[in-house]
């Protein structure tokens, strides 16, 4: 999966380029999933619906399904959008995020319009490419017209793909080793399960499970 965030100051043109992006990605048949990051906050949970009695009556988590799809959304602190979009797009080839400049090593292309967006929006080092309408001097990245978009779908197909999960098993002091399905399949029952329960961070970074099978477990160890 790649995950790569399109910034820029406000009305450069960044969902006009998510959008083509979508279209040149699948195109090439892949799956794509796409992350809006709202800097200042929005509101799904209207006042006097179900789904707000969920949340006030102490709900950490609440969906709303219907024949034409479903959606969610829980309560959360400080949360990671990419690492939790491959939790919710374990599928996408590839995930664009709208916004998140502030975002650190994540993979990010600009977004400049003449007359609204001409400076630099982020660090020079964290760029893929440049989108503008108009050269960029002291470029060090490709930069590329609005309507390249298929010459950008191929620029991010180019980059390295996201590390999987980390899972390590061990049985009886042996670890198994683990094949790519396994591993996701592992991951998504645990974190199911965990971020089920109350007061648990919904995009946990580290969970650790250990299945004591011996009886002996809170009694001070095993008896002599």
């Amino acid at each position: 999966m790649r995950v790569l965030a399109v910034v820029g100051f406000s009305e450069s043109g960044k969902t006009r380029l998510v959008v083509r992006l979508i279209g040149a990605l699948r195109e090439r048949g892949l799956k794509v999933a796409a992350v809006k990051r709202c800097s200042h906050g929005f509101a799904l949970d209207t006042e006097g619906k179900d789904t707000s009695d969920f949340t006030r009556a102490g709900a950490e988590s609440v969906a709303m399904v219907s024949p034409e799809g479903w959606a969610a959304f829980g309560r959360a602190g400080d949360v990671d959008p990419a690492r939790l979009s491959r939790r919710l797009f374990p599928g996408a080839d590839v995930v664009l995020i709208e916004g998140g400049k502030d975002i650190p090593g994540l993979p990010k292309i600009e977004v400049r319009r003449a007359g609204v967006a001409e400076v630099p929006a982020i660090a020079p080092q964290e760029l893929v490419a440049i989108v503008a309408d108009g050269p960029v001097p002291g470029a060090a990245v490709p930069v590329l017209g609005p309507d390249e978009s298929g010459r950008l779908a191929d620029l991010i197909l180019a980059q390295k793909e996201g590390d999987m999960t980390k899972i390590r098993l061990e049985i009886d002091g042996q670890e198994v080793i683990l094949n790519a399905f396994v591993q996701t399949f592992i991951e998504k029952t645990v974190l199911g399960m965990v971020t089920a329960l109350s007061g648990i961070d919904p995009d946990p970074r580290e969970i650790r499970l250990e299945i004591d099978r011996t009886g002996t477990a809170g009694r001070g160890g095993a008896k002599p």
